[in-house]
């Protein structure tokens, strides 16, 4: 059985549009926490509502637009919040990992990093894969 060629020139416009969503979602996630802050909600409820949206943006913006996959919806936001669980697991592991080891700003990026790659490698490979 023949394996699949990695298609650079596909990879590289799925990275492409990644990272804009990632961009976008930030913005989202973010500007939400930042607009409830100003309105006094209480930091907590302000981070769980940010994160929340911010959770929604980003299948949204994968599903739609970095990956384009207009069916299956069900079964992609199961597969999408068990990926979810998972690379912010290892995000946090990378985190406690790291955090007495090197500058607390050094690891943080680490770990973001890795849930970044993570969230990408599930996305691509386990979420909307082209059956899906």
């Amino acid at each position: 059985m023949n394996k699949p060629s990695l298609d650079i020139k596909s990879e590289a416009k799925y990275l492409t549009r990644y990272a804009g969503a990632g961009m976008i979602n930030s913005a989202v996630g973010l500007g939400t926490i930042a607009i409830l802050t100003v309105l006094n909600v209480n930091p907590i409820s302000s981070n769980v509502l940010g994160f929340a949206i911010g959770m929604l943006s980003s299948f949204l913006l994968a599903k739609f637009f970095v990956f384009k996959k207009r069916s299956n919806t069900k079964h992609q936001i199961k597969r999408y919040v068990a990926a979810f669980t998972i690379a912010y697991a290892l995000n946090l592991f990378i985190l406690v990992a790291t955090k007495d080891r090197l500058p607390i700003l050094v690891a943080q990026g680490i770990s973001i990093t890795t849930y970044v790659v993570a969230m990408y490698v599930f996305m691509r490979y386990y979420i909307f894969t082209p059956e899906r």
